[in-house]
């Protein structure tokens, strides 16, 4: 069994890195996907009213945090990692960034959108079931999430950048399990990524309850 980092050793590791992972960081990463989650939220009636996304591990910012505010979305950041995130509000200072451990913060607000990409895999494998419960339940009804996990249910850590990192992974149909008791219909589960050990990217939507109990 692969011993888990506790929060305070993978921000630490993060902050160590922040330089390198700025530099070395992808800029196009990921924007494909999130350009297909933003064209899924539903928007409000007045069309004057950005929607509201919540952006969980969006480090430097760049290039996905970037991404959403271009596109028109009010977005608050959160990341565990102090100096990751002193680079975000450097670069988008109309942001609100909060740093934070999602394992154990509290979310206020129902956003119309949670985008979590290549965050969650950081938390120990017993939290991941809770947590990824917290995240869906601050989406508001009709509300989109995005996150990515990794390609089969385990546990491993590996280098970045000199860096340990920890990770973890339920299986595909425990992700889809836990979606369908939180009332999400599952929108696409893929592996984008084979090279990555089966990367995968999983998007859904909270339904609507009606008052005769259906969900929609």
């Amino acid at each position: 069994m692969t011993a888990s980092m506790s929060p305070d050793e993978i921000r630490e590791n993060y902050d160590k890195i922040a330089d390198f992972y700025e530099q070395g960081r992808s800029k196009t990463i990921g924007l494909n996907y999130v350009d297909k989650f933003l064209s899924l939220i539903p928007r409000h009636l007045n069309h004057l009213k950005p929607p509201s996304v919540l952006d969980i591990g969006c480090g430097t910012g760049i290039p996905l945090t970037r991404y959403l505010v271009s596109s028109g979305a009010s977005v608050t950041g959160l990341d565990i990692s102090a100096k990751m995130l002193e680079k975000a509000r450097q670069m988008l200072p109309e942001v609100t960034f909060i740093t934070s451990d999602i394992t154990s913060c509290m979310i206020n607000g129902n956003f119309d959108g949670v985008l979590a990409w290549d965050a969650l895999f950081h938390i120990p494998l017993e939290k991941q079931i809770d947590t990824l419960k917290k995240v869906i339940r601050s989406l508001r009804p009709s509300g989109v999430a995005l996150f990515t996990t990794g390609g089969h249910r385990g546990e491993l850590v590996s280098e970045m950048f000199g860096q340990k990192f920890y990770y973890s992974s339920l299986s595909k149909r425990q992700y889809e399990d836990i979606l369908a008791e939180e009332n999400c219909q599952v929108l696409f589960n893929e592996v984008d990524d084979p090279s990555g050990h089966g990367h995968r990217v999983i998007c859904c939507k909270k339904n609507k309850v009606i008052q005769d109990g259906i969900s929609q």
